[in-house]
């Protein structure tokens, strides 16, 4: 996990070595699932409330051919902030 300031915005990154997100349009659309027993709820959540604060959120599969994938969150900075 690491964070920093990028321009106006405060980046947040999460990167595991599970299992790549699929390649598939829909992540986040709710109840869309690809686990079994899934609800489909948590990324168009994390979507939601992230847009509602100007932000948003992006799931992408980590480079160079490692396993796992990148979760990145984004809100805006607050002015003075480091």
């Amino acid at each position: 996990m690491r964070w920093r300031r990028q321009g106006e915005r405060a980046l947040v990154e999460i990167e595991d070595d599970g299992p790549r997100p699929p390649p598939s349009d829909n992540l986040f659309v709710p109840f869309f699932t690809t686990k079994p027993g899934g609800s489909g709820i948590g990324l168009a959540l994390a979507r939601q409330i992230a847009e509602a604060h100007d932000g948003g959120v992006a799931l992408t599969p980590r480079q160079g051919g490692k396993p796992g994938a990148l979760a990145c969150l984004w809100l805006p900075a607050r002015p003075g902030a480091p």
